[in-house]
């Protein structure tokens, strides 16, 4: 053998052994890798199979809250109308005063106008408290504050806090003060604060076109659109309407992407709610309450005028007035609508109901002599008998004579005979302790003592001429609507009824409006004595303690009674000094049409009473005084308003003799009116809507408006006749009419909304 060759075959071998070590190295790598990768893919499926089908429900909501959002859409107030439609309440817009704080801080530290909103973000926390901290930026913000507080009335501290913790929070948008005036916003741009810094975005918000008109009625809204008081309050949710929510998706910096078009917007808008005040009414009972608020110098005032017949509320007004688009300027106490929340003692008002239930229970007669030797003995104690200025020493008085002087003693013997139950139960009956169901917030049950608590005839007596027991104004009169109803008292109502954009009614509160007879409640049977009564009543006004109330010199009859209640002090015992005045009475008197109810809260008296020659002497300050004559004033103004026919002679003086009056009686006379003066078309141009309504009521004309935000065109032109008046806004001021729109398309908002 060749050895030559057995190393070349050893080596041959050697390699091929080497080879195939190799390619099991290789292949055990590969192996290796691949069962990573594969445990990898295997792992990666598995959470694709986890996340896309196990849990595939989970996190597609999750991205849908991440991407998608909900905005709801502005929503149109309802209108408040009165009883002929004219608008009392209406929706608007107004500018509110915000800031970019954070801008704020660069601009002033930086003395620059750019910024690039690098410090919004949470990681920069410190970075922005120490930019607030500065003394450069402390000193800036405090002077700056300053003039922003004087410039929207507000206080410089609160301004200077929040913007400093706006700034140490990283905000981008504060609001200064929400639904400024006009004024204020004038007043911010003169500050010259720094570009971009200062927004004037516009909200929606409240316009009382009449202003002072029925302020306590209507009530207001905060600044988010939501009822606070009166009407506002109680009919909150059916102004609001449905606010309709849309859902879109959301882009990178959060704003909205309709990638499928535009969603189907279903969109309920809001109602209307119609009053049962008549604004001319309501006009002139705020001007002669105010007017007996200033010359008694009274601290409050009050009045309703009720229809007699139907329960509607015809007008109800609170002195001192205030103005619900400029509220803040006075006091809230102001607010208070005090005829329908508030309840007294309202003295000797409560006692012609006394009177009728007396007659009704056949205990006494209209001609009967009513002794006047009621007293109550107290073991060891001197017999108790109530105040009164009719003399005892006469020893009888006859029933008109109890009403006409108002007797405490001749009232309370007659309670005596009639007894404690049924006089608690005609007050049951008349509505005393229980609130009316009129159609605004916070009424209260007033005081009616039960039954178990006249443990003594003291209690009997004082409840049968007001004392003891509290009524509202609204309670009043509704108990007096007994004597226009033979006997029924009508449930007063202050709205009529509530409709939606098409005029049809939603619901009706006023039965008389919606073609039903009103509801009456049968409180005495016998007709003759609410007439006898009636009768009474008359002789309070022609001769009695009411003779300011008389109106036969207009030709009208009325029956009414005084009302003098001492003002209980600290809860202890009456005041000698303080009093509330209260005349109510019927008008005409024969066949009331209305019932009206005035009441002043402590007056300091008729200036016409002092006497120049004794220093010490004081005004007459009962109600025959003051409440009567703002009585005669207002129920002379309603006859005239509601076109109500004299049902008396009128007696004049012709050749220095009183001669009949040859004024007919058969329909009322209304004097002649001046001549009215020419009125020419304003420029509306730039007005905003309040604006424009305020003018347009100063001027008493209608015109047909468009659209919000401010004029931007009118027809006729400025100076031309106040003909087919037509207003267009816009909240864009560059926008202008096109040449396709012609007159009749103007849509009128204050129609529609009726």
């Amino acid at each position: 053998m060749n050895v030559r060759k057995i190393k070349k075959t050893d080596k041959e071998s050697a390699t091929r052994d080497y080879s195939s070590q190799e390619l099991k190295l290789q292949l055990r790598r590969l192996l290796h890798v691949g069962g990573v990768v594969s445990a990898v893919l295997a792992f990666l499926f598995y959470s694709a199979f986890r996340i896309q089908v196990v849990q595939g429900s989970k996190h597609s909501n999750i991205v849908k809250q991440l991407s998608f959002t909900k905005r709801s859409l502005p929503m149109e107030r309802g209108f408040i109308l009165d009883r002929k439609n004219h608008p009392l309440a209406v929706p608007t817009e107004l500018p509110s005063a915000a800031v970019d704080p954070l801008k704020l801080a660069y601009v002033l530290t930086e003395n620059s106008t750019e910024f690039n909103g690098k410090l919004s973000g949470s990681e920069n926390y410190e970075k922005r408290k120490k930019l607030a901290l500065s003394a450069r930026l402390h000193s800036q913000i405090i002077d700056l504050s300053n003039k922003i507080a004087l410039a929207i009335h507000e206080d410089p501290y609160i301004i200077s806090e929040k913007l400093f913790a706006s700034i140490i929070r990283g905000q981008r948008f504060i609001y200064l003060k929400r639904q400024i005036t006009g004024e204020e916003v004038q007043n911010l741009k003169e500050i010259g604060m720094p570009r971009g810094v200062l927004y004037f975005p516009r909200e929606s918000s409240r316009h009382y076109p009449e202003r002072q008109l029925a302020a306590h009625v209507l009530g207001f809204t905060s600044v988010d659109g939501d009822g606070v008081e009166g009407v506002e309050r109680y009919f909150n949710i059916e102004l609001k309407g449905t606010t309709s929510r849309i859902r879109a998706q959301k882009d990178a910096k959060r704003g909205i992407m309709f990638i499928n078009g535009l969603p189907d917007i279903q969109v309920s808008g809001a109602n209307h709610v119609v009053l049962t005040i008549d604004s001319r009414i309501q006009a002139d009972t705020e001007k002669h309450l105010q007017y007996g608020l200033e010359y008694f110098k009274a601290k409050y005032g009050s009045a309703i005028v009720m229809d007699a017949k139907t329960g509607e509320i015809l007008s109800m007004a609170n002195a001192p007035l205030f103005d619900p688009g400029r509220r803040h300027e006075i006091d809230q106490r102001f607010y208070r609508n005090r005829a329908f929340v508030d309840a007294y003692e309202l003295g000797s008002v409560v006692k012609p109901l006394t009177m009728l239930g007396a007659l009704a229970s056949g205990r006494i007669k209209a001609d009967s002599d009513i002794p006047l030797d009621f007293k109550v003995t107290f073991r060891d104690k001197a017999p108790w008998t109530p105040k009164d200025h009719i003399s005892i020493s006469r020893g009888s008085i006859k029933p008109i004579e109890i009403i006409s002087k108002s007797s405490n003693k001749g009232i309370a013997k007659v309670a005596e005979l009639m007894g404690e139950k049924s006089l608690y139960s005609l007050f049951v009956k008349l509505g005393f302790g229980m609130p009316t169901g009129i159609e605004l917030p916070s009424e209260p049950d007033g005081k009616l003592p039960p039954l178990r608590l006249w443990t003594s005839k003291v209690y009997l007596a004082t409840h049968s001429y007001g004392h003891g027991i509290t009524l509202t104004l609204a309670q009043l009169v509704q108990a007096y609507s007994v004597f226009a109803n033979e006997g029924r008292i009508v449930r007063p109502h202050i709205v009529r009824y509530v409709v939606d954009d098409n005029s049809e009614i939603v619901s009706c509160n006023s039965p008389v409006s919606c073609g039903n007879p009103p509801k009456l409640r049968r409180v005495v049977s016998s007709k003759s004595s609410v007439k006898e009564v009636v009768e009474m009543m008359k002789a309070v006004v022609t001769g009695g303690t009411g003779q300011k109330a008389d109106l036969r010199k207009w030709g009208y009859s009325a029956a009414g009674k005084t009302g003098t209640a001492e003002k209980v002090e600290k809860g202890l015992a009456y005041s000698q000094n303080h009093n509330r005045v209260t005349f109510v009475g019927l008008v005409p008197a024969d066949n009331p049409r209305v019932v009206i109810a005035v009441m002043y809260d402590d007056p300091e008296g008729d200036p016409e009473t002092a006497r120049p020659d004794d220093a010490k002497s004081e005004l007459r300050k009962d109600a025959g005084y003051v409440a009567a004559p703002i009585f005669a004033k207002i129920a002379r103004s309603v006859m005239y308003r509601l076109g109500v026919a004299p049902d008396l002679q009128i007696s004049i003086k012709k050749d220095g003799k009183s001669v009949k009056s040859e004024l007919p009686v058969t329909k009322p006379y209304f004097p002649p009116l001046p001549a009215p003066e020419k009125i020419v078309m304003p420029d509306f141009a730039g007005k905003t809507l309040g604006e424009s309504m305020d003018l347009l009521s100063e001027l008493g004309v209608k015109c047909r408006i468009r659209g919000n935000g401010v004029v931007i065109s009118q027809n006729p032109p400025p100076g031309g006749p106040f003909n087919n008046c037509q207003l267009k806004l816009s909240v864009h001021p560059d926008d202008r009419d096109s040449k396709d729109d012609e007159p009749g398309e103007t849509e009128n908002n204050s129609k529609r909304k009726q």
